[in-house]
């Protein structure tokens, strides 16, 4: 087995209160290659591999490998600088949809919710499939309702209010605050509504 390892680089780009971090490294496996990657927050944005194609037998290939490790982390970071704010904002919006398809498919699982979708901070669905018709007018009902239906619970004789049911007669929609828009779930008007509230809350908060 060849004991010769390579240095690799690690370099991190500042955007605003942001910090991208560019790592290049010699990897054996599954086969032996140059690979960058860059990352925000510890999410893997973006990743970049040469093939080097066998192993490093010998302190000069070793030498060789290490002038492309430097010439590719080179090349990336100059890449991550200009585009910086792109790479971010993507990212961003990358993980916001990651989180949300994780939070609709965990509240889907729940036995009692027929179906869920997040009203966004602008009004607009997010469901796991294709948003229906029924699903968009009930979200543009809910954005126009919502700050009013909270506000009246509040000033009501039932005190705080964090989340709300409406009756849609067969069917209860249950409502909450949800990363500046709301978490809707769908259950039938029997269901026991505090304990799926419970597990709303619970997946809520862990997204």
């Amino acid at each position: 087995m060849s004991d010769f390892i390579p240095a690799g680089r690690l370099s991190a780009v500042d955007h605003g209160d942001q910090k991208i971090a560019i790592q290049t490294e010699f990897s054996k496996c599954p086969e032996p290659r140059i690979a960058t990657t860059v990352s925000i927050g510890g999410r893997t944005i973006h990743k970049i591999q040469k093939l080097w194609g066998k192993t490093i037998d010998s302190l000069d290939e070793m030498r060789q490998v290490e002038e492309l490790i430097n010439q590719q982390h080179d090349e990336v970071t100059a890449l991550v600088h200009e585009h910086a704010g792109t790479l971010i904002r993507h990212s961003e919006k990358g993980h916001a949809a990651s989180v949300s398809q994780s939070t609709l498919e965990q509240v889907e699982k729940i036995p009692a919710v027929k179906s869920a979708f997040i009203i966004l901070p602008d009004g607009k669905v997010e469901g796991r499939n294709n948003v229906s018709k029924e699903a968009e007018m009930l979200a543009a009902m809910i954005y126009s309702l919502t700050d009013v239906l909270f506000d009246m619970a509040r000033v009501s004789n039932l005190g705080d209010c964090d989340d709300c049911v409406l009756n849609l007669g067969t069917r209860d929609v249950l409502l909450l605050p949800f990363k500046g828009g709301y978490l809707v779930a769908l259950t039938d008007a029997k269901a026991r509504k505090r304990e799926i509230f419970a597990e709303l809350w619970r997946i809520a908060r862990a997204a």
